[in-house]
């Protein structure tokens, strides 16, 4: 089995992608983002999309599920494919200048020791909105009608205007708990590469807004990536109210899965998660030393060889018998 790696070129036209995890075009600005370079990977049949670290004084890592666990899928392969294929993958990298790995997946790898702490929570629309409003318990019914009694609005688009919007209500979240935000250059990026796949929902109360996210779309799915609330407003459940908005949007334009993103389980995001969720897998993270391949020469044999290169044929004949059993 051979192995290439190859740079992916977001300007190379390319079929129409059924997601945006599968767009070189995202593919790029996520890359661009985390400092990576965007890399296909084949591999006999299979062609792998993953992400390549290169630092200047240091060693490459390949990473499959950068930013998203989905951007790293392995299409049309079986989910008992998959630890096989990551074995060969390994040993395919170890010819090359990757020397490590990291994979972050749905797929569990019995052999690897997972460092993730992440789940992913779904609200699968079936058999209908209804059937689901009926299976949420009283209180969280209860507490979605309050915002919207008290004269919560919202709209989903994409526009420079909701995009404003929402970044400030993203910057003020993230703020409040301690953590990174991306540059507001990286969701305009999104919004003007990628506008096929990407929504943007705000709410509001009293024209003020309060809570809203940016989503990736596609036939099946809405898939909520980022979120952001207004301080003042969070004991309102507004947050809980876009939710179940969400839903009720995917319900009207067909979508199978509202995708309620990824939460450390346990957490206080994930417990809120769950109000609504019917349905959750764990995200894992592996991470692997590639091994280099072992050297067919031994030191002891690249010994003998200098030496029998630079003494008389007397001295290399004794060499040869002393040592020639050694090589077989």
């Amino acid at each position: 089995m051979s192995i290439t790696i190859t740079t992916e070129h977001p300007v190379t036209p390319t079929p129409a992608v059924g997601d945006i995890f599968s767009s070189p075009a995202f593919r790029a600005i996520l890359a661009r983002e985390f400092r990576l370079e965007s890399v296909q990977v084949f591999m006999e049949a299979i062609t792998i999309p993953a992400f390549r670290r290169n630092p200047l004084f240091g060693k490459q890592t390949l990473i499959l599920g950068a930013g998203f666990d989905k951007t790293g899928l392995i299409t049309a392969l079986a989910d008992n494919d998959y630890a096989v294929t990551i074995e060969q993958l390994a040993r395919e990298l170890a010819t090359t200048r990757v020397k490590s790995l990291e994979i972050r997946t749905a797929q569990h790898i019995p052999c690897l020791t997972d460092q993730s702490d992440k789940v992913e929570l779904n609200v699968d629309i079936q058999p209908s909105v209804d059937a689901i409003w009926n299976k949420l318990s009283t209180n969280t019914r209860k507490n979605i009608r309050r915002p919207l009694k008290q004269g919560f609005t919202s709209t989903i688009g994409l526009n420079t205007t909701l995009l404003d919007e929402f970044y400030q209500l993203y910057r003020m979240s993230l703020h409040d708990i301690g953590s990174l935000l991306h540059p507001k250059q990286f969701f305009t990026d999104l919004m003007m590469q990628c506008p096929a796949h990407m929504e943007i929902f705000v709410g509001y109360m009293d024209g003020i807004p309060v809570v809203s996210s940016v989503s990736f779309v596609s036939q099946d799915e809405v898939y909520g990536a980022w979120s952001g609330i207004h301080t003042d407003y969070k004991k309102h459940n507004v947050f809980l109210a876009m939710l179940w908005q969400m839903i009720e949007y995917c319900g009207a334009s067909g979508r199978k899965t509202y995708n309620l993103g990824r939460s450390s389980e346990g957490s206080n995001p994930h417990q809120f998660k769950l109000k609504l969720a019917n349905r959750s897998h764990k995200i894992y993270y592996y991470q692997m030393n590639i091994a280099a391949p072992p050297s067919s020469r031994s030191s002891v044999q690249d010994a003998a060889s200098w030496l029998i290169r630079n003494t008389p044929e007397v001295v290399m004949n004794g060499l040869s018998r002393a040592l020639i059993h050694k090589f077989y």
